[in-house]
């Protein structure tokens, strides 16, 4: 809309510029015919230069020309006005503070030169008539100003919003990806401890479902020479029979508990003691200091089977009524104690059970230490550092 008005005010000044000269004078007509051309041309031209040096010399051009009519005809102001509209044009092309001022200069060593000039042709300055047309070049160079700073503020705004777009989709592609690898990791997880659960019973119930076969075989053979003997070997049986039973509900429990409603860390610890305490009668103490959300999710996983192993062995070997359990928790590490008042042992041989768990707390760059009395059960000390961690190649078993 600017842009039309810009082109229509100079060339409807023009024509009045053009109606005010006499009919003889033919040499006027056409110089203001040729500026009303000059005007038309430099003003298409603005849309297709770049740079301020071209657009300085077009407003160079129109400024001259304006000046022009001052002097082809004076005593009229209009070439102020005609000053007017380019000096909007300047400050909206220009940002160069030197060049404004420059022209700011030069435009009043001209109008100085009019007035003088009026002065000596007609006698006076006209100076009323002359500020009254000056304030409308002032109003244009105020709105050229301001619309070249709103402009750039808006040049500035869209790319601003532009950047906000391509962070936008960098996030949002972040965030996809986060997704996938979370759920990666997630299917991973699981499949790891699937396996784990596999290797468990095949090297646990596998083993005793073998000692149970040969058992019976020589269970068989028995009745028939010593039925006293076959009977004590059926006893067997039935024990090896029953702990094969505990390690298979033991990993069905635990495949039933990854597959379930999701708990938190807590609530999970207390229904895997409750759940203990039901299948296999033993007594447990859990003691909880600090708090629990500092306990990274990743590291939960390994913190219940850490306690679920400690439980296996404690009615398993150790034959234990009561167990007890606490936890400790801080910024910068996890404290896991667990005792028993199981037979416990002279000294510990690692068995798959423990190097299992030793293998898992390992993985976190933890620590573990296994103390056992003959007498006085067992105990465990697992240490997980949340802030710095430390792996260590041949260290105490």
């Amino acid at each position: 809309m600017l842009t039309y008005i810009r082109i229509v005010m100079l060339l409807l000044l023009t024509f009045i510029y053009y109606l005010k000269i006499p009919e003889q004078n033919n040499v006027l007509k056409f110089y203001v015919i040729a500026a009303a051309l000059i005007y038309l041309f430099n003003h298409f031209r603005l849309y297709s230069i770049k740079g301020e040096k071209q657009l300085t010399v077009i407003i160079i051009v129109d400024a001259l020309i304006s000046f022009s009519f001052g002097f082809l005809f004076p005593g009229s102001t209009l070439y102020l006005i005609l000053l007017g509209v380019v000096t909007v044009t300047l400050f909206i092309g220009i940002s160069n503070k030197t060049m404004l001022a420059l022209s700011m200069g030069l435009f009043s060593l001209l109008w100085a030169g009019m007035m003088f000039y009026w002065w000596r042709t007609i006698g006076s300055f006209y100076f009323w008539e002359n500020l009254i047309s000056f304030s409308f070049v002032v109003f244009g160079a105020v709105v050229g100003d301001l619309i070249r700073k709103l402009h750039a503020a808006l040049d500035t705004l869209n790319k601003q919003y532009d950047q906000v777009n391509i962070s936008h989709r960098a996030l949002s592609e972040a965030h996809g990806q986060l997704e996938i690898y979370s759920k990666q990791v997630e299917e991973l997880t699981t499949i790891r401890e699937r396996n784990r659960v596999a290797r468990e019973i095949h090297d646990t119930v596998g083993h005793k479902m073998t000692a149970l076969l040969v058992q019976l075989q020589l269970g068989r053979e028995l009745l028939k020479l010593d039925v006293h003997t076959a009977e004590e070997k059926l006893v067997v049986c039935e024990q090896l029979a029953r702990d094969a039973l505990q390690e298979i509900r033991f990993s069905v429990r635990t495949l039933h508990d990854d597959e379930g409603e999701q708990l938190t860390l807590i609530q999970s610890i207390r229904k895997l003691l409750d759940d203990f305490y039901k299948t296999a009668e033993l007594a447990t103490v859990f003691e909880l200091k600090g708090d629990p959300a500092t306990i990274p999710v990743s590291l939960q996983p390994t913190i219940i089977r850490t306690i679920q192993e400690a439980l296996t062995n404690a009615k398993r070997h150790g034959n234990a009524a009561a167990f007890f359990l606490n936890i400790e928790c801080s910024g910068e590490e996890v404290i896991l104690l667990t005792k028993d008042n199981g037979t416990g042992v002279k000294s510990i041989e690692p068995g798959f059970g423990l190097i299992n768990m030793r293998e898992r707390i390992e993985e976190h760059g933890g620590s573990v230490l296994f103390e056992s009395i003959e007498g006085e059960g067992f105990r465990m000390r697992a240490q997980f550092p949340l802030l710095q961690r430390k792996w260590i190649s041949g260290g105490s078993k």
